[in-house]
C-alpha cells in the first residue's frame, strides 16, 4: 500500500515523493505530503506506483486523475513554512485493468486525532539517492515549533538516512491485522532539516475536511485568482489600493491594479489570508496600444472620497489622475500635466500619507532620472499643492531600481520601501514635508533581490494597516510579506508559485 510518484511524461527518468493508499469508499486514494504537489507543473503526468523497489513494480502503475490533487487552500495561499501544519494531501487514482488500488494493494486506516506519542511507529521513505525504500521502526513525540514563521505542533521521528525524496512517506501503526497511518513527512521544514530526524503536520478535523472533498469528488482548492508565474513575468507595473467594496468579511482590504506588457489593466480584488488573499479578477481595460506606454502608477485617495484613485505617468510625460476607480471601471480622467519631457524623466512615482494636514493618501513621491526624489503634498483635480526636495539630484537614488510606499511602522505616516540596483532592501521611515527621517537596512545587497522587479504594498492581511508587501520577481514569482516593518519582513507567502 505504500509507494513512490513517478512523472509520465515519456521520459520514465522522474521519481519523487512517497504516497500511501489511504481507505475511502472509492477505494482509489493515496495520501502523500502537500508540498510534493504545490506546483501545478507537479500535478501533470503522474502515476503511483506501489511497492516500488528498486526498479521493479509489482503492482504496476495506477494514473493520477487529471485535477484530482487535493491540498488545502490555506497551505496553497501560505506557504510551506506559514501553513506548515497543513503538509498533507490526497490524490484520486484512475482504475488500472479495471481495478482500483486499494483492491490490489489494501490501504492503511485515516487515523486522525490520534496523539502524537506512539511506539512503535514505522516509518518508510523513498530517498532519491537510493533505489530501495527505507523502513525503519521507533516511536514518535511532540514537537511544539519556537519558531513564529512554521508554527504549530508536530510528531517527530528519529530515523536514520531519510534524506531527500522521502517526503510523502507514511507514520504507520498497528491497526489489528492491518496498519492505521498517523502522519506523513512533511509539516516543519519540510519534514526535517537532517537526514536523521522526520517530522509530519498532524492529522486532525483539517486533514478529515481535505479527505472528505476527496471521497466527494469535490473540485481541488486552487491558489485562486493571480494564475501562473508565466503570465505575471509581464506583470508590469503594479499599483495597491482600496478600490472596491465588495471584500469579503467585515474589513476592506486593499486590492491590486496590474497594467500587463500588452496594454490590459487588472483589479484584483483583495479578500484576506482566508479567502485566498485574491478572490476576483476585473479587467478595467482590454489589451490595447495606449496603456502599454504606462510607465509607472501610483494609488491613493487624491479626491477625498474615501476611495482611491489612479496617477499614471505615461510615456510623452503626461501625467493623468483616474478618481475612484472601482470593479466598474475607470469613471473619467483629470489631466494633471500635459505631455512634456520633464516628466518623462519621472521614473518612479508612489501615493500615501506623508503629511500631518488631513488624514488622505494624497502625497505623491517622485524618484527622478537624475536621482532627485520629490513629495508633491496635498494632490488633487487641481494639480499639486505644494512641492518638497527629499533628495538633490545624485549618484546613489540614481539606483533606486524599484520603490513602493505604506504604513510599515504603523502610526499612519507612510513610509518608503527601496530596492537597489544591487539588491539592497531599504526602509525609510515616516517621511513628511520635513523631509527623510533616517533609514532601515531590511536586505543586504544580494543577488537574489536583484531580481525583486517590481514592488507594491497595501492592506492584504487582517492587522488593518497597509504594511504587506508585494513582489513580483523575474521569473514570474508573487510573494506578499505580510507585517512587514523596521525590524524585516518577517514572513514570505507565496501567491504565485515559480515555473517549474
Amino acid at each position: 500500500m505504500v509507494g513512490t510518484f513517478f512523472w509520465t511524461d515519456g521520459n520514465d527518468t522522474g521519481r519523487f515523493c512517497g504516497g500511501t493508499v489511504v481507505q475511502s469508499p472509492g477505494k482509489n486514494l493515496v495520501m502523500s505530503a502537500g508540498h510534493c504537489f504545490n506546483d501545478e507543473d507537479a500535478r501533470k503526468n503522474l502515476a503511483f506506483v506501489p511497492q516500488y523497489d528498486d526498479g521493479n513494480k509489482p503492482y504496476g502503475a495506477f494514473t493520477v486523475k487529471p485535477g484530482r490533487i487535493y491540498v488545502d487552500k490555506r497551505y496553497l495561499a501560505k506557504g510551506e513554512n506559514a501553513a506548515a501544519d497543513l503538509d498533507f494531501n490526497f490524490l484520486q487514482l484512475e482504475k488500472r485493468s479495471q481495478k482500483n488500488v486499494e483492491d490490489v494493494v489494501g490501504g492503511a486506516e485515516l487515523m486522525l486525532n490520534a496523539g502524537y506519542a506512539h511506539n512503535p511507529v514505522r516509518l518508510i521513505g523513498y530517498p532519491a539517492s537510493q533505489r530501495r525504500p527505507l523502513d525503519c521502526t521507533d516511536k514518535t513525540v511532540r514537537y511544539d515549533s519556537t519558531d513564529p514563521k512554521i508554527p504549530g505542533s508536530f510528531l517527530r521521528i528519529e530515523c536514520d538516512q531519510y534524506s531527500g525524496g522521502t517526503s510523502g512517506g507514511p507514520f504507520l501503526i498497528k491497526r489489528g491485522s492491518g496498519w492505521g497511518i498517523i502522519g506523513v513527512i512533511g509539516g516543519w521544514h519540510n519534514g526535517g532539516n537532517t537526514d536523521d530526524v522526520s517530522y509530519s503536520s498532524y492529522l486532525d478535523g483539517d486533514a478529515k475536511a481535505l479527505y472528505d472533498d476527496a471521497v466527494n469528488n469535490r473540485a481541488p482548492a486552487d491558489r485562486g485568482v493571480l494564475g501562473r508565474a508565466e503570465t505575471w513575468q509581464h506583470a508590469e507595473v503594479l499599483a495597491g489600493g482600496y478600490f472596491t467594496d465588495g471584500n469579503p468579511g467585515s474589513w476592506d482590504y486593499s486590492d491590486l491594479v496590474v497594467r500587463w506588457s500588452d496594454g490590459e489593466v487588472t483589479l484584483y480584488r483583495g479578500a484576506g489570508e482566508a479567502s485566498d488573499n485574491f478572490d476576483k479578477e476585473i479587467r478595467l481595460a482590454a489589451p490595447n496600444d495606449t496603456w502599454k506606454h504606462a510607465v509607472t502608477m501610483a494609488a491613493g485617495d487624491f479626491t477625498g472620497a474615501d476611495r482611491d484613485d489612479l496617477i499614471v505617468r505615461w510615456s510623452d510625460g503626461e501625467l493623468t489622475l483616474y478618481p475612484d476607480v472601482d470593479e466598474k471601471g475607470f469613471h473619467g480622467e483629470v489631466q494633471l500635466q500635459k505631455p512634456n519631457d520633464l516628466w518623462k524623466h519621472a521614473t518612479s512615482i508612489s501615493g500615501g500619507r506623508f503629511t500631518s494636514g488631513n488624514k488622505w493618501t494624497d502625497d505623491l513621491i517622485v524618484r527622478w532620472s537624475d536621482g532627485e526624489v520629490t513629495l508633491y503634498t496635498d494632490v488633487n483635480r487641481d494639480g499639486f499643492h505644494g512641492e518638497k526636495k527629499l533628495a538633490a539630484p545624485n549618484d546613489t537614488w540614481q539606483h533606486a531600481s524599484t520603490l513602493t510606499t505604506g504604513d510599515f511602522t504603523g502610526n499612519d505616516q507612510y513610509d518608503l520601501m527601496v530596492r537597489w540596483t544591487d539588491g539592497e532592501l531599504t526602509l525609510y521611515k515616516d517621511i513628511d514635508q520635513n523631509g527623510f527621517h533616517g533609514e532601515v537596512k531590511i536586505k543586504a545587497p544580494n543577488k537574489l533581490w536583484t531580481h525583486a522587479t517590481v514592488l507594491a504594498a497595501g492592506d492584504y492581511t487582517d492587522n488593518r494597516h497597509p504594511d504587506d508587501l508585494l513582489v513580483r520577481w523575474s521569473d514570474g514569482e508573487v510573494s506578499m510579506y505580510p507585517d512587514a516593518d523596521a525590524t524585516g519582513l518577517n514572513r514570505e507567502i507565496t501567491l504565485v508559485y515559480p515555473p517549474a
